[in-house]
């Protein structure tokens, strides 16, 4: 029985270690993501300007 429940324990915690993994690495995932869009937001923004001031 000691056995059984050792083994339960360990399923349960490789379990939330899983979960916690796929939770950390889904918000690394979203904040490389929002960091790309405002570089490329940023870059147009800056080739906007830059030809708005070369118009005459």
């Amino acid at each position: 029985m000691k056995q059984k429940t050792l083994f339960k324990l360990m399923s349960l915690a490789g379990l939330a270690l899983g979960g916690l993994g796929t939770l950390l690495s889904s918000w690394a995932d979203s904040k490389e993501q929002e960091a790309i869009i405002e570089e490329k937001v940023n870059k147009a923004l800056a080739d906007r300007e830059n030809e708005e001031t070369e118009e005459p």
